[in-house]
């Protein structure tokens, strides 16, 4: 992501001038929230615009004392090997971690007011680790903190530079810090939630389509190009639609239709190939954005189903999908665990004459023509919502 240079930032506090740099900074803190690989360059540009000379250093890390672990999540300026050794032998537990920790979110804290610079010269930190570099003095905001751990930026250098123009802006950028890191945090866990919910869509054995209500494809799993390959279905223009006509005709129906609820059938290829088909109308999620309200799945349409498998499914949800009797989705539901209908009418002590006028009802009402149909539909039913 390229940026036009940042301007050096003015010492004195009313310019006019100091406001463009602190608006550029800002703006780069919350792009870096949608390209998270650019936090290293908003660092440098930060320590390039606020930091005294040789003060060239920072980076945003989480710490945790008890136990003591550490995990930057961005750098820069730092020399090679210092993450590694800071995360070994010294996260959480050296003075300024410990005595830093006691501030608030969003404290701007300089480390010669929690301690004195003697003090600090007797600790092993400074002299096995800080020394060599020439740093013993820390500029620091606490940004987050959460279960023992803390979010800080830090930015080490020399003691004897004027650090009051960093602290100032610093405490500009800090309430704009915090926002961009719970933005990025919700941002994650999106992704994470619409990972999850992919990974589970491409292990389905069939394929799955997400429709809006002009049939606009917005989500498809791995293996619904299989089905349009196969001659089932055409997403011309990410536009879906059945290739067989009254396939086709039953889906637009129930798009201007909001009864029923879901149809479940089956469509044909050009050479007359069968494949079970069951769409179902899901309560339709909406986003606010700046540019008005962004819907979403109004449809969900599955293809295909598992060889061999033997579906789950509940009678009062079989019932209430296809407008089935009780004793209609009891004998659906017998038959999707494998009973044979002679099995059934055993189990009832019903005649068996009794079973196959129930099955007559059930294929009318499903759509179904032959046993093996009907456990494929039965297969293809979605899982109940959680909580219900």
């Amino acid at each position: 992501m390229q940026s036009e240079p940042v301007p050096t930032f003015p010492s004195d506090h009313n310019a006019p001038a100091e406001w463009d740099v602190l608006n550029t900074l800002i703006g780069e803190i919350y792009d870096s929230v949608l390209h998270p690989e650019s936090w290293n360059e908003t660092l440098a540009r930060i320590t390039g615009a606020l930091c005294p000379l040789s003060w060239e250093a920072a980076f945003i890390l989480w710490e945790s004392s008890n136990p003591p672990s550490a995990r930057f999540v961005a750098a820069t300026g730092l020399a090679a090997g210092i993450q590694e050794i800071y995360t070994a032998v010294y996260a959480g537990s050296h003075p300024w971690s410990r005595k830093f920790q006691r501030y608030g979110n969003g404290s701007v804290v300089d480390s010669y007011d929690i301690m004195t610079r003697e003090e600090f010269y007797e600790s092993e930190f400074f002299r096995n680790f800080l020394k060599p570099y020439g740093i013993d003095r820390l500029v620091g905001v606490l940004l987050d903190r959460r279960n023992g751990d803390r979010l800080g930026l830090m930015l080490p250098g020399p003691g004897d530079r004027d650090v009051d123009r960093l602290k100032r802006g610093l405490r500009i950028l800090a309430p704009h810090m915090q926002r961009a890191m719970r933005i990025s945090d919700r941002i994650a866990s999106l992704d994470l939630a619409a990972g999850a919910a992919r990974a589970a869509a491409d292990a389905a054995p069939f394929a799955i389509f997400s429709l809006d209500d002009q049939l606009n494809i917005l989500a498809a799993n791995n293996r619904a190009p299989r089905y349009e390959q196969a001659g089932f279905v055409r997403t011309l223009h990410d536009r879906f639609a059945f290739t067989h006509p009254a396939s086709q005709k039953r889906l637009l129906d129930l798009v201007k239709n909001p009864d029923p609820t879901g149809l479940a059938f089956h469509t044909s290829d050009a050479a007359g190939v069968e494949c079970p088909v069951l769409v179902a109308r899901v309560t339709r999620q909406s986003a606010q954005q700046l540019g008005g309200v962004r819907l979403g799945a109004s449809l969900i349409v599955t293809l295909g189903s598992a060889p061999g498998e033997t579906p789950v499914v509940e009678i009062d949800r079989v019932a209430q999908w296809f407008g089935l009797t009780p004793a209609e989705a009891r004998l659906a539901v017998a038959l999707a665990r494998g009973d044979t209908l002679r099995d059934y009418a055993a189990l009832r002590a019903v005649s068996l004459n009794a079973v196959r006028f129930l099955l007559k009802g059930i294929f009318r009402k499903t759509g179904a023509t032959s046993q093996a149909q009907l456990v494929a539909l039965l297969a293809r039913l979605p899982a109940p919502a959680e909580g219900h």
